[in-house]
């Protein structure tokens, strides 16, 4: 019997090897055979792999969690009110999460949660599928505030099922989406997306480039420590590495071809095109990029994103951790020695919350006007907030 075992258990760990490896040479990925996906990169880089799974990259979109829709409408009101006797209903139902309309007593539309957009750390808004096309749902839920509230930009005067999630929107919440352009009856434009094709957040890939053949030459040669066919990313120029983060930290520019299409290494000009001005003032939301290059610390050193960010790591609200990288570079500098030593943070006072200019949140009928606060990129000497 142990031997008997023991070949059962070979042979099945050949046919997984032999799967798994012709997997990794064919390319079984969306995107096409130059891609291994994610869950090869688990094999070698599990630590960082689990890691990552947690940061708001990974967490960017997804299929939305039951679970967690069950426990904050448990925990709050399920109910958001409109003007004139309007409501959205939040429930579970079928092992979904629905949003629905009702008017006077009586319903109007019901649509699922089935798509979540945003990490959660800050809020999660939430489409639909209706014949191949992604369509918003009225309710966003805000994370910091505890509270559903309308959507980003909708109107306030009754709640809308009809705005389309579009590719653009897939370009920087997810690391693939295919995309069919096309004209409807009416000559109505349309974009319709391959549910099946998504791959949802911001894999490794994304930022790596395509590691096929990575991992095959790897399975093929073990002893090799070095990392062949792949792009480590402090191999890059400063302007390539920021190119690499501002295709999703840059704005909302007028898009010359597929972001998709974008490796690392790539130049954004041949992607993107800005309006002249666009950075002039840029929004806390989408444009630290433009915020970032505005400061003195990047106009006056070889900072990138990375030098303040580790991004393979979850580290929402570790003080510390920003303040020592802040002190890696202002050492010399008596104030912020003082301000160290005074255990104050860095990041309030020369990174301050702003309010977007780009996402509103308006509800006639329970609050106005509910902004939504981020982080600025551009690190300065801000005024001294008065004391409530």
């Amino acid at each position: 019997m142990k031997i008997i075992t023991a070949i059962l258990f070979l042979l099945g760990f050949s046919i997984c090897m032999f799967t798994c490896t012709s997997r990794y040479k064919a390319g079984n990925d969306p995107r096409g055979a130059p891609y291994a996906g994610a869950a090869s990169c688990v094999q070698c880089h599990k630590e960082i792999a689990g890691s990552y799974a947690h940061s708001g990259h990974f967490k960017t979109s997804s299929k939305t969690d039951v679970g967690a829709i069950r426990k904050i409408i448990t925990s709050l009101n399920d109910t958001v009110r409109f003007s004139g006797n309007q409501l959205v209903q939040l429930a579970v139902a079928d092992k979904r999460g629905m949003q629905t309309y009702m008017r006077d007593g009586k319903q109007v539309a019901a649509q699922p949660m089935d798509l979540a957009f945003g990490s959660g750390e800050k809020a999660w808004t939430f489409g639909y599928w209706k014949d191949a096309q992604l369509f918003q749902l009225p309710l966003t839920y805000l994370s910091d505030l505890k509270r559903w509230t309308n959507s980003p930009g909708f109107p306030a005067d009754h709640p809308n099922y009809a705005r389309p999630i579009v590719g653009r929107c897939m370009e920087c919440h997810s690391s693939y989406a295919a995309v069919e352009n096309s004209l409807e009856q009416g000559m109505n434009y349309a974009q319709k997306i391959d549910a099946g094709s998504i791959i949802y957040g911001i894999d490794c890939e994304r930022c790596h480039g395509p590691a096929a053949q990575h991992v095959t030459f790897h399975q093929e040669h073990p002893q090799e420590q070095q990392p062949q066919f792949i792009t480590a990313i402090q191999s890059l120029s400063r302007q390539q590495q920021l190119d690499l983060c501002a295709t999703c930290h840059s704005g909302d520019p007028v898009t010359l071809k597929s972001i998709f299409a974008f490796v690392p290494g790539d130049s954004l000009s041949n992607f993107y095109m800005y309006y002249p001005g666009a950075a002039a003032n840029p929004d806390a939301h989408g444009m630290q990029m433009q915020s970032l290059m505005q400061s003195q610390c990047f106009l006056q050193s070889n900072l990138t994103c990375t030098s303040c960010h580790d991004t393979h790591k979850n580290e929402d609200n570790m003080q510390e951790v920003f303040v020592q990288r802040c002190m890696s570079c202002h050492l010399k500098s008596d104030h912020a020695v003082a301000m160290r030593s005074a255990k104050s943070d860095c990041v309030n006072c020369h990174m301050p919350l702003e309010a977007s200019k780009s996402l509103d949140f308006n509800n006639s009928a329970e609050r106005k006007n509910t902004s939504y606060r981020l982080r600025t990129h551009r690190i300065a000497v801000y005024p001294v907030p008065e004391q409530q």
